[in-house]
């Protein structure tokens, strides 16, 4: 009995710690990118959380999703065309492909993902994201 009672009070501790902002948090989020836009086009998440993002190109033709500053944003518009895009919070995602994409947000602030393939950003192929503390 007292074991239950000691598992209570432990689950009940660590579900107030993560509700009150005192631990790390975890979000699935589905981004599908469809008639080169993206769906949601703007999301809000707190500072520590970790996304799993389920990329989904519902397009026929290949899309990229690139999260980063304004100026970040512009740095990949301006650069390599054939950029491999492994790094951190970004993804290449052919026709028709889904990919799963994990991405800690860890300063609060205003973010951007988007889509640099050749005049897919100046379309508008870009979505926000809001950190908040």
């Amino acid at each position: 009995m007292k074991r239950r009672a000691l598992a209570t009070l432990l689950l009940l501790v660590a579900a107030t710690t993560v509700a009150c902002g005192g631990g790390a948090s975890e979000r699935a989020l589905e981004v599908k990118m469809r008639y080169s836009r993206y769906l949601p086009a703007s999301v809000e998440i707190k500072t520590g959380t970790t996304v799993d993002f389920e990329l989904v190109n519902a397009d026929p033709i290949e899309h990229e999703f690139v999260i980063g500053t304004a100026a970040e944003q512009l740095a990949h518009e301006r650069g390599n065309p054939h950029d491999p895009h492994n790094g951190p919070g970004e993804a290449l995602l052919a026709a028709g492909q889904s990919r799963h994409l994990r991405y800690t947000f860890r300063d609060a602030g205003t973010l951007l993902y988007a889509c640099h393939r050749p005049g897919h950003y100046s379309y508008g192929m870009r979505g926000t994201i809001t950190v908040k503390a």
